[in-house]
């Protein structure tokens, strides 16, 4: 089985019961300042901050990105899909964003 990125992570379901919060079970720090200079092609940067970006995926997931790995994940058609876009998005910043 391929690792997707789901089992390096806690979820839980915000209190307005739209919205996924996904928290990295092991500590990692985002490289915001490349993630803003390349972004990577399956996502739209919405927003930077030297805290944290605001990216859209290609199915209309917004990921709000800290530094710190966790996120937020909005718009999702289901909170399966939402795990699964955060999932997605923690595999690519560990490849390519890792500080």
């Amino acid at each position: 089985m391929m690792n997707d990125g789901s089992e390096q992570m806690y979820f839980k379901l915000c209190s307005d019961h739209l919205s996924v919060e996904a928290i990295p079970k092991k500590r990692v720090r985002v490289d915001l300042a490349k993630l803003k200079s390349e972004p990577p092609q399956e996502y739209e940067l919405l927003m930077w901050t030297a805290h944290f970006a605001v990216l859209r995926s290609e199915s209309g997931e917004e990921i709000t990105l800290r530094r710190d790995g966790r996120m937020i994940v909005r718009k999702s058609r289901s909170e399966d899909i939402a795990r699964k876009a955060a999932a997605d998005m923690i595999s690519v910043v560990l490849r390519d964003f890792r500080a």
